[in-house]
C-alpha cells in the first residue's frame, strides 16, 4: 500500500512518516473534510492494537496531547486516525541542531509535565516518555505522541528508535524489573528533558550497548551533566533515585515554570511546599486529558481546580449522581422516586409514577468517563453540545460531554405501561436540572460513604491477574479502567474480557433471573449465556446482600445485593455456551480476590 492510495474511501496516503518493525505511520489527506491527518497502521494486522488505543486515545484530550480522531477499516486492515501535526520529534531537534538552551527546554518540559499531570489523574501511566515521543511544532508547542502500547515504541518519524532509546529514559525502578508507574513517567520526563539540555540520554550514549545502559540505569546512576547550569537542580529533582522523592507531574509543572528551580528535596517536603502556593490552583487547571497503566484507584477526570464549573471535580468517583437530580424537575410528570442502590456506583435511578395513572417511568442518570470513539473530537476545557439521539423501543437518551471530558448520560424509558410517556420530556427536565449546577461548580460529593466491605473500593482491573487473562485471551492486553473504576476491559481480538460492578435485588432466588447457579468459594453465582448481539457468556457472582439505609422504592425487595459480573466474548465462538467454560474460571480469579 503506497503513495496515493485511499483507505476507507476517505484519506488518501500521502507521505510516509515513519516504519518500525510493528507499525507504519503515514501523512493522509481527509477527503471529506479538508484537512491533513495522520494514519497508523499495525503491520501485522493487529486490529485490537488498533483498537486499544483508538479507546486510550479518544477521551484523552489535552492540548500537548496528540489527539485521536477515528479508526478506519479498509479491507483487512484497521487505521487509527490522529491528529497531523507539522513538526519534528525531539529527538530529531537535538540530532539535527544540537542540545537547547535552558528557557527553550523549560517551556517544552512545562507542557510534557501538564500532559502527564492529566494523564496520572485518569489513572494511566504513559510508560514510554523520551524524545523520540515528543512532537515539537516551530513555535515550540510541545505535544506527546504514541498513546497505545510499548510495541508502538518502534514506529517514529525517523524510522525507529532501538531497544537502546528506551532504555536511554527508562526510571531506575523500572530497570530493575519493578512495575512502571506515575513517578516513573517523571522520571522520563527529567531524563528526557536532560537528554534536550545535555545531547545524551542520562544513562549514556548507548555505544557501549544496552546491557551497560541497563545496569546504569537500574543502579541509578545517570551520567553527570555538563551543560545544565542552573537548570541542574530541576533535573535531579525529576530523576531522583527513589520515585518517593520524585515530585508528582502537576508539581513538576511548577518546577519548570518557577523562576528559581527548587532544590532536590523529598517527595513529602516538596508536596507540602507546593501545596501552600497558589501556583498550585493555575497548574490544577492546565491538565486535562492519556496510557496503559493505572496504579491507584482511578480519578477518570483530569486534575482541576477543586470547584471548576462543568467538571466533577478533582475526584469525579466521589460525585454523588442522586444528590444532582432535581426532583422538583420532575413533580410536573408525577411522583419521583430516587434510589440510590440499584445499577453501578456512578449511576442513580429515579422512577416516576405519572400523575395520569398510566404507569411509571425510570430515569438513569449516570456519570462516565469519555467516549471510546466520539463522532467528534470534544474541545479540550469546553462542554460539548447536548446529545438527542432519537428515542429507540420507547427509551429516550440525553447525553453531554462535560469540560474535563467526563460525560453526564440521563436515559429514561417505561418500566410499566406507561407506553406512551413522555420519555424524551423526562430525560430533557433531568439534564436541565444539571446543567445550572455544573455550571456553578462540580456536582455535589456523597455525605455517606460506602461501606468498608463495598466494591466501591476496589479496582476492578486488579482482579484478574496476567496470568488469569492471558490464559483467556492468549495474550495479556493492558486493562481499560471504566469510570471510577468499577469496571475493566481487556480486548485481544477475538475475546474480551470484562469485569463490571452491579447492584441489583437479590438474584439466586429470583426465577426471572435465567442461569446455573453455582458456588465459587463462600459465594454464589450464577452462569449463563448472553442472549442476543455477540457469543458472549457472563458470570454473576453475588459479593455481598445488605440492607440499604434509605427507604427503597416500594413493591420492591427490601435488600439489595453488590455484583461483580465477569463476561467473556469471543466473536468467533459457535455461541454463548462454547464461553461458559473459561467463564467460569476467570470468575474464579475474581471471586477468590473479592473483599471478605
Amino acid at each position: 500500500m503506497g503513495k496515493g492510495r485511499v483507505v476507507a474511501n476517505r484519506y488518501r496516503l500521502e507521505e510516509e512518516l515513519g516504519r518500525g518493525g510493528m507499525g507504519v505511520v503515514w501523512r493522509a489527506a481527509d477527503l471529506e473534510l479538508g484537512r491533513q491527518v495522520t494514519l497508523k497502521r499495525s503491520l501485522d494486522e493487529d486490529a485490537g492494537q488498533i483498537r486499544r488505543e483508538a479507546r486510550i486515545g479518544a477521551g484523552l484530550l489535552h492540548a500537548n496531547v496528540v489527539t485521536v480522531f477515528d479508526t478506519v477499516v479498509d479491507g483487512d486492515a484497521r487505521w487509527l486516525v490522529t491528529e497531523y501535526l507539522a513538526a519534528r520529534s525531539l529527538e530529531e531537534l537535538v540530532d539535527d541542531g544540537g542540545p537547547l538552551p535552558e528557557d527553550r527546554v523549560r517551556k517544552i518540559g512545562a507542557q510534557l509535565a501538564a500532559a502527564l499531570a492529566g494523564m496520572h489523574a485518569r489513572g494511566i501511566v504513559h510508560r514510554d516518555v523520551k524524545p523520540g515521543n515528543v512532537l515539537v511544532t516551530a513555535d515550540d508547542v510541545a505535544k506527546l505522541t504514541d498513546l497505545g502500547i510499548a510495541r508502538w515504541t518502534e514506529v517514529t518519524r525517523t524510522g525507529g528508535a532501538q531497544l537502546t532509546g528506551t532504555l536511554g529514559y527508562v526510571a531506575p525502578e523500572v530497570a530493575d524489573g519493578a512495575e512502571a508507574g506515575p513517578a516513573s513517567d517523571v522520571f522520563s520526563l527529567g531524563a528526557t528533558l536532560y537528554a534536550a539540555i545535555e545531547g545524551r540520554s542520562p544513562w549514556g550514549s548507548g555505544e557501549d550497548g544496552p546491557f551497560a545502559q541497563m545496569r546504569r540505569a537500574a543502579g541509578g546512576r545517570p551520567v553527570p551533566a555538563e551543560r545544565a547550569g542552573p537548570f541542574a537542580p530541576v533535573l535531579a529533582a525529576l530523576m531522583a533515585r527513589h520515585p518517593a522523592d520524585r515530585p508528582t507531574a502537576a508539581e513538576a509543572v511548577t518546577l519548570l515554570t518557577a523562576d528559581a528551580p527548587a532544590p532536590r528535596r523529598s517527595r513529602r517536603r516538596l508536596r507540602r511546599r507546593l501545596l501552600t502556593a497558589a501556583a498550585v490552583v493555575a497548574v490544577a487547571v492546565l491538565v486535562t486529558g492519556f496510557v496503559l497503566t493505572r496504579t491507584d484507584p482511578p480519578a477518570p477526570a483530569p486534575a482541576v481546580a477543586a470547584a471548576a464549573p462543568n467538571t466533577l471535580g478533582a475526584d469525579p468517583a466521589a460525585t454523588d449522581p442522586c444528590a444532582a437530580i432535581s426532583t422538583d424537575a420532575l413533580a410536573s410528570f408525577g411522583e419521583p422516586f430516587v434510589d440510590p442502590e440499584v445499577l453501578t456506583f456512578g449511576t442513580c435511578a429515579v422512577t416516576t409514577t405519572l400523575a395520569d395513572g398510566t404507569g411509571q417511568v425510570q430515569t438513569r442518570f449516570a456519570l462516565t468517563g469519555p467516549l471510546r470513539y466520539p463522532t467528534r473530537p470534544p474541545v479540550p476545557g469546553k462542554m460539548g453540545e447536548i446529545e438527542r439521539p432519537e428515542a429507540k423501543n420507547g427509551t429516550c437518551e440525553r447525553a453531554i460531554s462535560l469540560a474535563d471530558a467526563n460525560r453526564v448520560v440521563v436515559t429514561s424509558y417505561p418500566v410499566t405501561e406507561a407506553r406512551e410517556a413522555p420519555v424524551c420530556a423526562i430525560s430533557e427536565a433531568v439534564l436541565s436540572g444539571v446543567l445550572p449546577m455544573l455550571a456553578n461548580g462540580p456536582l455535589p460529593r456523597r455525605t455517606q460513604p460506602f461501606p468498608a466491605w463495598s466494591l466501591a473500593h476496589v479496582d476492578a482491573c486488579g482482579l484478574l491477574g496476567t496470568a488469569a487473562v492471558s490464559a483467556a485471551a492468549g495474550r495479556t492486553p493492558p486493562p481499560d479502567h471504566e469510570f471510577g473504576g468499577w469496571g475493566c476491559t481487556w480486548e485481544a481480538d477475538p475475546r474480551t474480557i470484562t469485569v463490571d460492578f452491579d447492584r441489583e435485588w437479590p438474584l439466586e432466588a429470583d426465577e426471572d433471573v435465567p442461569g446455573e447457579r453455582i458456588r465459587l468459594g463462600s459465594r454464589t453465582a450464577i452462569v449463563a449465556p448472553v442472549p442476543g448481539g455477540k457469543p458472549q457468556c457472563a458470570v454473576t457472582i453475588i459479593h455481598r446482600s445488605y440492607t440499604p439505609v434509605l427507604p427503597v422504592l416500594r413493591g420492591t425487595p427490601a435488600s439489595r445485593e453488590e455484583l461483580a459480573v465477569v463476561t467473556l466474548e469471543d466473536t468467533g465462538a459457535a455461541g454463548g455456551d462454547a464461553l461458559c467454560a473459561g467463564a467460569r474460571t476467570l470468575a474464579a480469579t475474581v471471586a477468590a480476590r473479592l473483599p471478605s
